[in-house]
């Protein structure tokens, strides 16, 4: 008993190890943004002449508004993922997912992307979202 305790720790501490590496310890565990960054449909975005913090934590204080609730976000990486649009907007369920990608570019500028699988809450929160980050 105490071998096979001891073969299952050898084999699965290096794999689980391993797949930190790739993202896959986050897909293991049931969350990935790899389905966010193929989405074509639902992909809206706006250069903004802002600091990356700024415009992560004004992202964040607009989700809050819409009081969606963030399930998970990296400054480091730079995305934000948020769910439960329902009350603010009609085309959705409560678990319908929004990614919010952060990203630096030339010029010190910052291009903010709002995407999700369903292309119409996509069109119609990136709308509002920006409307909202410009105020």
């Amino acid at each position: 008993m105490r071998f096979f305790l001891v073969s299952v720790l050898a084999v699965s501490i290096p794999f689980l190890a391993s797949c930190s590496v790739l993202n896959y310890s986050s897909r293991i565990l049931g969350f990935s943004i790899e389905k966010f960054k193929n989405e074509k449909a639902g992909r809206f975005s706006t250069v903004f002449r802002a600091s990356k913090g700024v415009c992560f934590i004004k992202s964040l204080d607009i989700l809050e508004k819409f009081k969606a609730t963030v399930t998970h976000r990296s400054f480091k990486t730079g995305y934000i993922v948020a769910s439960n649009f329902s009350k603010s907007f009609g085309c959705c369920l409560a678990s319908t997912e929004v990614c919010i990608f952060v990203t630096e570019v030339e010029n010190n500028d910052v291009k903010v992307e709002i995407v999700s699988n369903n292309s119409l809450l996509a069109r119609e929160f990136s709308a509002e979202f920006f409307k909202m980050f410009i105020k």
